[in-house]
């Protein structure tokens, strides 16, 4: 799995970055997110295990709230990521919602994105995966 979660981070970082499709962007980083959470698998440290569960359950809200999201912008036909800035002036509202809910994904302190990858990243650094914690942190900052 340490090799999967090298993967899959570096993967779903960089072709992250290169989407200008809103649904293409979550899902990328729907892939790095895995990637993440195997690194809390790899270890295989009762504090790992924690880890992950605690990113998954994390996770999962922080997605159902996304698509909730992304489903309420389908029907106002904005589907690329440069239409979001019209979003603002047509429904301010879902632009802070989005807003809001989009800090957790990036990782922004004291959010629970912030918190499940500082849980995984101090159980890999506990394990002993000290290159697996640096490529996820340096991941996560792109």
């Amino acid at each position: 799995f340490f090799f999967c979660s090298i993967a899959s981070m570096i993967l779903g970082a960089l072709a992250a970055m290169a989407q200008n499709k809103v649904k293409r962007l979550l899902a990328y980083s729907s892939i790095g997110h895995v990637g993440y959470l195997f690194l809390g698998f790899s270890c295989g440290t009762i504090e790992g295990i924690q880890s992950l569960l605690i990113g998954v359950f994390i996770y999962v809200l922080m997605t159902i709230n996304v698509f909730a999201i992304v489903l309420a912008l389908r029907q106002n036909r904005f589907k690329y990521i440069a239409d979001l800035g019209a979003l603002a002036k047509t429904n301010p509202i879902l632009a802070i919602t989005l807003s809001i809910t989009m800090f957790p994904y990036a990782g922004i302190p004291p959010l629970a994105g912030f918190c499940s990858k500082f849980y995984l990243f101090f159980a890999a650094l506990g394990c002993g995966a000290y290159l697996l914690a640096l490529i996820g942190v340096v991941t996560s900052v792109i």
